[in-house]
Formats: C-alpha cells, structure tokens, sequence
C-alpha cells in the first residue's frame, strides 16, 4: 500500500475551495524541530471572490506573500504562504480577495484559532 503525502492527507482534512496545495517544503528552524512551509496557489479554474460580499470579481493585482500559522501536523509547526490578489468588486472597490483559512488581517489561520480555542477548558 503506497503511503498518502502531504498533500493528500491537507486535502482530506482542510481542503480550501478555490485553492491549490503547491509547494511543500521542510524549514530548518532553532532547536530540534524545524517547521512545514506550505505554499497556495489560486485553482485556476475559479473565480476570485470580493472579500466583503463574497460575489465573483475581476482580478486587479496581487500583494506580497503573507505567512499564517495553521494548525500543527504531528506536533509540527505549519506555515501557509500566499500571495493574497486584490478584487475590483462593483460594490465595494478594490477590495482582497475573500480567503477561506483567514478572518482579516490576523496571522493564524481559524483552524489554528480552533485548536487554541479547543484547549481553553483545561
């Protein structure tokens, strides 16, 4: 039986509609644990959507790579990397895209921010 990759096993459990798993790579870091660096692409086949109202939108450009901390894989650190695109959306301007691992600006993804709130009852 072949062993499932990243990428299959990151589908299976957090798949994100619109969205591609491109490029994985191990990050050495200090001390005895590095981290997973996971990079997204947009599905070529989907529209991007307005952030605001959700609705389909042309492309306008595209800001700098932005880096969230999902949720840890085997008690591993994980970093989701994209470059987020800007929308021109009729009714609320040039807005970023709407993108489904993330609430604003915050730099975890809300998995991450699950998994913490899941610990709270300690």
């Amino acid at each position: 039986m072949e062993r499932p990759k990243i990428k299959t096993i990151l589908n299976r459990i957090q798949p994100y509609v619109g969205f591609v798993y491109q490029d994985i790579r191990w990050q050495e870091g200090p001390g005895p644990k590095g981290r997973i660096e996971i990079t997204l692409e947009p599905h070529q086949g989907m529209r991007r959507r307005c952030s605001q109202c959700q609705r389909p939108a042309p492309g306008y450009d595209r800001l700098e790579e932005r880096r969230w901390q999902q949720a840890p894989l085997c008690g591993i650190r994980v970093d989701l990397l994209y470059a987020p695109r800007r929308v021109e959306c009729p009714e609320h301007g040039v807005v970023v895209e709407q993108i489904p691992w993330s609430q604003g600006k915050r730099p975890l993804t809300t998995a991450m921010m699950g998994f913490w709130c899941a610990g709270d009852g300690d």
